[in-house]
Parts: structure tokens; C-alpha cells; sequence
């Protein structure tokens, strides 16, 4: 091949890149495509939503002769080529017509300069039905024109009778408009007398779902914008910030061997019970109280990378606190001695919150002289693997809701959130998305290309879980006004069971694609299982500046 090819050449048909011509040095052994930040054919990650974030490839195979074939990255909607689609890889052509999705943006692949012995391909058109075949007409001989004749000829005559006719019609016209109106005014007053009081019912179509969209319409338009959350937290002494750890008790056995007992201290106030703690330094045995391990949903909310989630994801530590079953029976301690015969079972610590507790060391702590971190928060995008931490967690102080945020130079597509809290009602239509821990993983193993760390890593990617269901039941807060009250606080009940954990902080939308909620809850009994979410006007208020009443 005597030309040297210097650029690929794509030219955008249709998409928001229309009329535009990218070229890239033909030196690059690939071309990739998708709304990533990176690719080489980008496209905007707001307005193209049909493109995938790692759409596909264009890959060389040789330079002499150029051979070029696409892949597909297990895109969600597809690659077409000359409206075929893509199963894997086919080969690429030059003047090939390629289109990301039946109905997103469309590109041509050319190569710059192009050798005369690679032509494109040559495409079979097929001619459309309404085009029909030529006909041949004989060409009749023109007659001579004729002699002018004086006075008004055949023609004048014909032009004045068709303006005489124009003016009649047009009077004609006027006239029965008139009549027309006349009969319309009187029908009108004496329509009462006509009718006989008949209604007559005119069908309109009905215009209420057009703005309706299916579980699959706001999964695909949200995948990008719900994401995982991984994370770890501890609790810390605020004065000194050491480790606070569960003293545990060591009593010999029957057996001999050491036994191990949980060790639990009365309330500063003396109505309640609550785990021994102390700095870690000072304990001999115990363990601390924390999570490791754990995760849970969120979802965007705003293009420079806030994301709303719950509050027992975000800041752990202000929840009702899950004690291990080795905890239990466990020892009470008073004035530094364990009190005989006095065994702590779980449902005597049922609602201790470690933000909340009121004893270090077996002394009174002042309020908020316990407070929690995160050892770790980390942020997941659907179908990535890389992990964003979080740097900054802002708690609700009256909600199961809490705002984090992750640093990334690219605009984020945001959810759409709609406080409908005084229009929404039992059983209507709703859909959540969130990660359930008991949804199978995904593992990829990533090759490295770091020789100081070449060690492969594996990592799992997410998928969000679609799950569809109905109001089942609103649940009312309480207020001063009412003294009803529930266990669930301010809550919409669903139909929807096929959560669990790690759904928690997952967007719950309407029927229009609009975040009404957040879920947060689950709860079974007796074969039945419910589920929970809090309204989105709490993250709403949570996002915005909160007043208080004027007294």
C-alpha cells in the first residue's frame, strides 16, 4: 500500500454531535466509545443517555492492508453497523454507517487519506414502493399560433365570466355564513327547550399517561445515577478520640478454659441499660462497637456529586445498634462489681443507640461525649469498579436520611425528586433501586499495569436490583396534634419484599420516574413481608436551609 494513512475520521450524523468530524491519530491501536470520562469518541453523559458510560470499541487489526473491526462492551442497548446489530466483534469497513442503540447517535468510520483500493463497501438500496416506474409520452406537434383578431377575443370573454363568478361565490359565501350564524345563536338560547334536558357526553381521549413511564423506562434513565455505598465505622471517646471498645468479663468455666461475658452498665440515669464502655487502652477483653464490611444504596442529587442515602448508612452510629449473639446472656457491672444473678438479654438493649450513651468507663459522660466516624465510606457507580471515597457525611438530627458527598471533575446526571406527600395514596404504582447484599455479585478480576504493584486485583462491580410494587399504607408521624405515633416514625409501606439489606439509602420512584422516598426498612412476621421507606421531603429539607418555627 503505497498511501501512508495518517487519522481516523468520524463523522457524526445524528446525536448532539451532529455535523460535527473527530479525528485521531492512526497511531492509536484503538478508538473507544461511551459517555466515560476518557473515551476517545465521547458523548455527553446528561443528553445521551442511550450510550453506555463504556459503550464499545473500534480496534485495528493490522495497518497493511487496514483491517478495523467493532466490539461491543456488553452495552446495555447495542451496536448497529449498517443497521445490523453486533453480536461480540464484526469487521469494520471504511464508509461503514455505525449507530450506538436503535435509536441513539449515529456516526460514519472513514480513515484519512484513504487509498484508492479501499473503497467502501458497496450497500444494497432498496427503492421504495411509492416511486413508480418512468413512462414515455408521445410529443404531440405544435400548432401554429394564430392571427390576433381585433375587438375582445375568446379569452378576455372567459377571464371577465370566471371574475363574475368569483364575486357571486364570494357573496354566496357571506350569506350563508350569516344564516350559519343566525341558527347557531337561536339553537343556543332555546337549547334547553330542544334538548329536553339530554346530556350528550363527548368522549375526550384520555391525556393522564402520558407522562406514565414503565419500571424498564426508569431503570434504564437511572442506572447511572444510583450507586453503591461501602463502609465501616467505629465509636471514639470526643474528648481524647480513643477507640471506645464492649468490656467483656473473663470467668473460668466448668471446664476450666476462660469464658468470655459481655459486660453491661445501668444508665446514668438508672432506667435503662446500656453496653459497658471504655478507651480502648483500658480494657483487657472486649471488642469494639462498630461495623466492618458493611453497605448499603444512594443515589445523585446534584451534578457536583452530592448523593442522599440514609442515615444509618451515612452515620451508622445514630441507629438502633445490632449486638452480636456472643453477647448475650452478658453481666451487669455496678460500682465497678459484677451484680450476681442478673443475666442482660438482647430485647433489655433492644434500642441502644451508640451516639446516645451515657456511661464511659462506669462514669456519667456529658451529652455527645461519644461520637462515631467512619472508618471508611466509599462510593460505587453501577457497572464500575472503581472506588470513590466520600468526604463529607451530613446526618439528619430527626430522620433516616443523610447527604454525602464524593469529589469528581465530571458533571453527574441527577435523579428527579417531586414531594408529592400530601397527594400520594395507597396502592399507587411504585419502583425502587438500591444493591441488596443478597443479590448475586459480580467479580472482575483487574489485570494491573503498575510494575510496583503488579499483583492482579479482584474487585466485585455493581448492578442495581429493580424491584416494582405498590403503596401499601401511609404511616403518619406524630405531632402535637395527634397522639397516634408509630414505631416507624413518618413512613410509606410497601408490597414491595424483594429487597434486604443494602437496599437501604435506594431511590423509591413513581410512575413518572420522580424520587418520592427513600427506602430504608424492612420487616417480616407470621409469612408476610413489608417493606418501608421515608418520605424524599425529609432529604429535600436536608438538602436546602431548615427553619426553625417562629415561636
Amino acid at each position: 500500500m503505497s498511501t501512508t494513512i495518517e487519522r481516523y475520521v468520524i463523522r457524526h450524523i445524528s446525536g448532539t454531535k451532529a455535523n460535527q468530524v473527530e479525528e485521531f491519530d492512526f497511531g492509536k491501536p484503538d478508538l473507544t466509545i461511551g459517555r466515560a470520562t476518557g473515551s476517545d469518541i465521547a458523548y455527553d453523559p446528561d443528553n445521551e443517555v442511550i450510550v453506555s458510560r463504556e459503550h464499545g470499541k473500534i480496534v485495528k487489526l493490522s495497518d497493511d492492508p487496514p483491517k478495523f473491526e467493532i466490539r461491543d462492551n456488553n452495552s446495555r442497548n447495542g451496536i448497529f453497523v449498517n443497521k445490523n446489530r453486533v453480536k461480540g466483534s464484526v469487521p469494520l469497513q471504511v464508509g461503514d454507517e455505525v449507530q450506538l442503540g436503535m435509536n441513539g447517535p449515529v456516526f460514519t468510520f472513514d480513515i484519512n487519506p484513504r487509498p484508492q483500493d479501499l473503497m467502501a463497501a458497496t450497500r444494497m438500496v432498496e427503492i421504495p414502493t411509492s416511486i413508480k416506474a418512468t413512462t414515455e409520452s408521445a410529443l404531440e406537434p405544435i400548432a401554429p399560433a394564430e392571427v390576433a383578431k381585433v375587438g375582445l377575443g375568446k379569452q378576455t370573454v372567459e377571464r371577465m365570466l370566471v371574475a363574475e363568478r368569483k364575486k357571486s361565490s364570494n357573496k354566496m359565501a357571506i350569506v350563508l355564513i350569516g344564516i350559519l350564524v343566525a341558527i347557531g345563536a337561536l339553537v343556543y338560547a332555546f337549547k334547553d327547550k330542544i334538548f329536553k334536558g339530554n346530556t350528550t357526553i363527548v368522549n375526550v381521549q384520555d391525556s393522564t399517561n402520558k407522562d406514565k413511564k414503565s419500571p424498564e423506562m426508569i431503570s434504564k434513565e437511572n442506572e447511572d445515577r444510583v450507586v453503591q455505598i461501602e463502609f465501616g465505622w467505629q465509636i471514639f471517646d470526643a474528648n481524647t478520640s480513643d477507640e471506645l471498645w464492649h468490656v467483656y468479663l473473663v470467668e473460668k468455666g466448668p471446664d476450666g478454659n476462660p469464658v468470655y461475658k459481655a459486660c453491661y452498665t445501668e444508665t446514668a440515669d438508672g432506667k435503662g441499660v446500656e453496653p459497658y464502655l471504655d478507651i480502648k487502652r483500658n480494657v483487657q477483653a472486649g471488642v469494639p462497637i462498630g461495623i466492618a464490611g458493611a453497605s448499603g444504596s444512594g443515589f445523585v442529587v446534584s451534578e457536583d456529586g452530592f448523593i442522599l442515602t440514609n442515615r444509618h448508612v451515612g452515620a451508622c452510629w445514630n441507629t438502633r445498634y445490632d449486638f452480636q449473639p456472643y453477647a448475650f446472656p452478658g453481666v451487669l457491672i455496678r460500682n465497678g462489681k459484677k451484680v450476681p444473678d442478673v443475666s442482660i438479654m438482647p430485647q433489655m438493649v433492644a434500642d441502644y443507640v451508640p451516639a446516645n450513651a451515657t456511661m464511659i468507663g462506669g462514669r456519667p459522660a456529658g451529652q455527645g461525649a461519644v461520637k462515631g466516624r467512619n472508618t471508611y465510606m466509599n462510593v460505587v457507580f453501577a457497572n464500575t469498579v472503581l472506588r470513590r471515597p466520600a468526604v463529607s457525611v451530613t446526618p439528619s438530627d430527626e430522620h433516616d436520611v443523610a447527604m454525602l458527598k464524593i469529589d469528581i471533575p465530571e458533571s453527574l446526571s441527577k435523579v428527579t425528586m417531586k414531594d408529592r406527600y400530601d397527594d400520594i395514596k395507597p396502592g399507587q404504582t411504585v419502583t425502587v433501586m438500591g444493591y441488596p447484599g443478597v443479590a448475586p455479585q459480580e467479580y472482575v478480576v483487574r489485570k494491573s499495569n503498575d510494575p510496583f504493584n503488579p499483583k492482579p486485583q479482584e474487585t466485585t462491580m455493581p448492578t442495581p436490583t429493580v424491584t416494582t410494587g405498590n403503596i401499601g399504607r401511609i404511616i403518619p408521624g406524630s405531632s402535637e396534634k395527634n397522639s397516634r405515633y408509630s414505631g416507624f416514625g413518618d413512613s410509606y409501606q410497601l408490597t414491595i419484599n424483594a429487597t434486604g439489606a443494602g437496599n437501604s439509602g435506594g431511590p423509591m420512584f413513581d410512575d413518572e420516574g420522580n424520587v418520592v422516598g427513600i427506602y430504608y426498612a424492612g420487616a417480616s412476621g407470621g409469612g408476610a413481608n413489608i417493606s418501608f421507606a421515608v418520605p424524599i421531603k425529609y432529604g429535600l429539607e436536608l438538602m436546602g436551609l431548615k427553619k426553625l418555627p417562629s415561636k
